[in-house]
């Protein structure tokens, strides 16, 4: 049986409604303390099929009951995939007989489950209600392998605040035992000597913390930066779909530097002014504890000041991150696409555009600015109304001639004060900084521990070796889960085997592939790589085992050399030279000016498009791989070059199980067997002649390509 929660009444408005399936009814029912009964009910054995539709905000479920469509229930977009896979059932027990079997996932959160505001991202954490001290909390990981540094800069920050606290009573004796009382030279002399040594003594003390502090700032930032990478590259392909690449490099650069300040400042500045505030106060009390609670009397107003303006600040932070992310993905989209902006015209447009991006920007940090340039002021002007209530009551007592309190017990005091108000000053301007860089740290805490959607299950085995046989049982898929591109796929592949995948595009052949090599994992079914799924295979194993001639051939900005021997690292000069020539890739890199030195450019901008291909291609014959996937390896190429292309793959494809993806169909006669996929099923699958014979859909594909090429060819 199935219970579930909408978010649609049956009126149309947002309300709580009930949709229920048991194993002879489909019922709906409304969220009411006393039900009065089903609002809908539909007899099971009645539905013909049941199906998920879109509508303009939101999905329902639909059934159709003897030639009649019925709406069952509504919801809100995020039901969507929900509403599928209970229709996906519900046609199973329909059509097939099936057992009602329902595996409804929870949705990622879109909203916070405390607060009740919408999140900035699914899933993500709500900047409202973040506990600031977890997050600090979290860095003690980063700490704690470098404790003795830590010490070390304790200690010397103790030292150093002692030798700060040392002058304004160094003063008092100047001004009193010297030079009010008749100290003599000698006497000043020393004084004065003292004032130079504390502060000869501070300066040193200070150089040394703030080396050490730097040092272990830009350690454990590089540790966090590493970390965050690493993450990055470990997250799922189904992530990176759904991330722009520019919303990532700004966690990965800005939030990353932003968090600098918390090891580095924090070392040099905020720890040693709060251990001097504490030893001023412990010094003004003894000294006059009556005059001390004055200093103090402004200071729970700028506390509190502080604490109510907190909330807002955060909020304002994360809102400027967020714009400035966003920013930084269209500057970068732009940049990376300058080729296709240019050959359009398009540069005007992509400035207006990122001028817009921009101005958000620029209007979210003049609001965070701006609040925190109204408040600053005031709280200093708090914090200077201690100073003159000094001046005042510790002059009359001056004036008073008091026994206990001096002129040079007053000068004494106002020195400590300056020295108390300014970390205060630097204290209240710090809690802007730790708004900024705790918002950073949970930004890239969320990239850390953001679950990989494809993991190596803990009974995951390890095949160093395998056949290469493949067999895909019932497999279903789909990018967005409602929407499925593969349904019910089977396919039973030989070891050494050559399929040739045909089919319109979108049809799924490439997400076929990206199945076998686990870039995504099913949603029902199996894939087994001999006789073992896939899931159940290290996945550094499987990928060890598969080579990829993709169409759009990625080169990295390195040599050709590099680019060559990319998935075999400790290859020798003559193993990359054997695969060059294998893929009749040698010629060309010897006629370059540097060889194999030659610099391919960012993302192979310095070579043609057949010479990139021959580079991958010979990328896939150093790597060894049992099963090889050729993805439109020659469509973008010249006849000339698709020849040697040709000559290339069928070197490589000999002995290794291959997965072949072309529209051009003369280009697959030679594959064993040829699958033509529709919409996500298998429509045919035998030899081209077979195919041929049966005059089905590959027989009209070859025919309408036999009739376009006599067309341009009589055109050209």
């Amino acid at each position: 049986m199935l219970l579930t929660e909408t978010d649609i009444a049956r009126d149309g408005s947002f309300g709580r409604r009930w949709l229920a399936v048991t194993e002879r009814r489909v019922m709906t029912l409304p969220d009411e303390a006393q039900p009065r009964g089903p609002e809908l009910e539909l007899p099971l054995k009645a539905l013909k099929s049941v199906r998920s539709t879109h509508l303009i905000g939101r999905v329902a479920l639909e059934a159709e009951t003897d030639g009649e469509r019925v709406e069952v229930v509504q919801g809100s977009n995020t039901h969507s995939a929900k509403f599928s896979k209970i229709a996906r059932s519900l046609n199973d027990a329909c059509k097939d007989g099936k057992e009602l079997e329902f595996d409804i996932e929870e949705e990622e959160q879109t909203h916070c489950p405390q607060c009740g505001r919408l999140l900035p991202e699914k899933g993500s954490f709500c900047p409202a209600c973040l506990k600031k001290w977890e997050v600090v909390r979290r860095f003690w990981h980063y700490l704690r392998p470098h404790w003795q540094m830590v010490l070390a800069i304790m200690g010397l920050i103790m030292v150093g605040t002692g030798f700060r606290l040392a002058p304004p009573y160094l003063i008092k004796i100047l001004v009193d035992d010297v030079l009010g009382a008749g100290g003599g030279a000698r006497m000043l002399l020393y004084v004065v000597l003292a004032l130079v040594g504390v502060h000869l003594g501070g300066v040193g003390t200070d150089i040394v913390r703030g080396r050490l502090s730097a040092w272990l700032g830009s350690r454990i930032i590089h540790e966090l930066r590493f970390d965050v990478y690493q993450a990055i590259q470990g997250l799922s392909l189904k992530r990176h779909d759904k991330t722009e690449t520019g919303a990532l490099m700004s966690r990965l650069t800005n939030d990353t530097s932003m968090l600098n300040w918390m090891f580095t400042d924090a070392g040099i500045i905020m720890l040693p002014s709060l251990l001097q505030l504490a030893g001023i106060c412990v010094v003004l009390l003894i000294m006059k504890w009556w005059l001390a609670l004055l200093v103090l009397i402004p200071t729970p107003g700028v506390v509190f000041l502080m604490a109510w303006f907190h909330r807002r600040l955060h909020r304002l932070y994360h809102s400027l991150y967020q714009r400035r992310a966003k920013m930084g993905a269209r500057a970068q989209d732009s940049i990376a696409g300058i080729r296709v902006v240019k050959a359009f015209s398009q540069e005007p447009r992509e400035v207006d555009y990122f001028g817009e991006r921009s101005a958000e920007y620029y209007r979210a940090a003049y609001k965070s600015e701006a609040t925190w340039a109204t408040v600053y002021p005031a709280i200093a002007f708090i914090i200077t109304l201690g100073t003159y209530l000094v001046w005042y009551f510790g002059g009359l007592s001056v004036l008073r001639q008091d026994p206990t309190f001096s002129l040079g017990t007053l000068m004494a005091f106002i020195g400590y004060l300056a020295m108390f108000y300014g970390p205060l000053h630097m204290l209240t301007h710090f809690s802007n900084h730790v708004n900024r860089a705790v918002t950073a740290a949970q930004r890239l805490f969320e990239i850390t521990d953001a679950d990989q959607e494809v993991y190596d299950d803990p009974r995951a085995k390890a095949v160093p070796q395998i056949e290469g046989g493949i067999q895909l049982k019932n497999v279903h898929f789909g990018y967005v889960k409602d929407r499925p591109v593969l349904k019910g796929l089977e396919l039973d592949i030989e070891p050494g085997e050559m399929i040739g995948l045909v089919g319109k595009s979108g049809a799924g052949k490439t997400t076929m592939c990206n199945l076998v090599c686990r870039f995504y994992d099913v949603d029902e079914g199996r894939i087994l790589l001999d006789g073992t799924d896939v899931r159940q295979v290290k996945l550094r194993d499987l990928r060890r085992q598969i080579g990829i001639v993709p169409q759009d051939c990625f080169l990295f900005n390195g040599t050709i050399a590099e680019n060559i021997s990319y998935a075999k690292p400790g290859a020798t000069h003559e193993e990359v030279i054997w695969a060059a020539t294998a893929a009749n890739a040698h010629g060309f890199i010897m006629r370059l000016t540097d060889g194999y030195d030659t610099l391919a450019g960012e993302r192979g901008t310095h070579l043609s498009a057949g010479e990139k291909q021959r580079i991958a291609i010979a990328r896939a014959i150093l790597h060894g791989p049992k099963i090889l996937i050729l993805d439109e390896a020659t469509s973008s190429v010249d006849t000339e070059t698709e020849a040697l292309i040709q000559e290339a793959l069928a070197r490589l494809v000999k002995g290794r199980t291959t997965f072949a993806i072309a529209h051009r169909l003369s280009t697959l006669r030679n594959a064993d067997r040829l699958l033509v996929i529709e919409e996500g099923k298998q429509a045919e699958l035998g030899t081209h002649e077979e195919l041929m014979a049966e005059g089905g859909t590959y027989k009209r594909l070859v025919e309408m390509q036999s009739e376009l090429s006599s067309v341009t060819a009589v055109g050209g």
